[in-house]
């Protein structure tokens, strides 16, 4: 009788035993499943490369706009700004920005610019000014020796002129960049910033 109720006793650890590794190699398996799902994640998101909003403002709508495609997307953002400020008269403004134009003059632009390694994606704001960027743009393209494996997306504020004809400058002066359409709000869409951001966004796969 002794000797049966060892022998039940040790039936009794080893299924014991049997059952914990069965347990543990199941537990294995699965957080093996898990971590590879996470690494494969991150790997997917990383390959879309990062975002960087880059702006030029002066009454302070591009930057508006800005902060809404930041927010949508999740990007950096980098307020870029000239030396000499513009003036405040609109009028005057035009004047100084003609005289820019007519001689192709680079603004010079203060602090430092960002490092660009590691985006892919830039959004480059700007008003539109007599119809083009204004020529501070043009700087901040300039110090670029090249945008290779970068995509740019232009985005504009203007009392009605869209994009006007900043893109061909763009395209002159970003070296080997990439293109997206870009989004030319006017001043009577202001108010429908968040929507038309979000569309544009959806049209350009973010």
């Amino acid at each position: 009788m002794r000797k049966l109720s060892l022998i039940l006793i040790g039936l009794g650890a080893i299924i014991i035993v049997g059952v914990l590794l069965v347990t543990h190699i199941n537990t294995d398996k699965n957080s093996g499943t898990t971590t590879n799902q996470t690494v494969a994640a991150t790997k997917n998101k990383q390959s879309d490369g990062k975002s960087i909003v880059i702006y030029m403002t002066r009454t302070g709508n591009t930057a508006t706009v800005a902060k809404t495609i930041q927010k949508q997307v999740g990007a950096d953002i980098y307020h870029l700004q000239t030396k000499e400020k513009y003036p405040t008269s609109y009028q005057k403004m035009l004047k100084v920005a003609r005289s820019e134009q007519n001689r192709n003059s680079r603004p010079e632009l203060t602090g430092k610019l960002p490092n660009l390694t590691g985006y892919k994606y830039i959004f480059l704001g700007y008003p539109i000014w007599l119809d083009k960027n204004p020529m501070a743009i043009n700087t901040f393209l300039n110090h670029y020796p090249s945008f290779k494996g970068k995509t740019i997306l232009p985005f504009t504020t203007s009392g009605s002129s869209g994009l006007g004809s900043s893109m061909p400058e763009l395209k002159q002066y970003a070296k080997r960049a990439s293109f997206r359409s870009g989004l030319g709000l006017t001043d009577d869409q202001l108010g429908d910033t968040k929507q038309l951001v979000r569309s544009w966004l959806a049209k350009n796969h973010f």
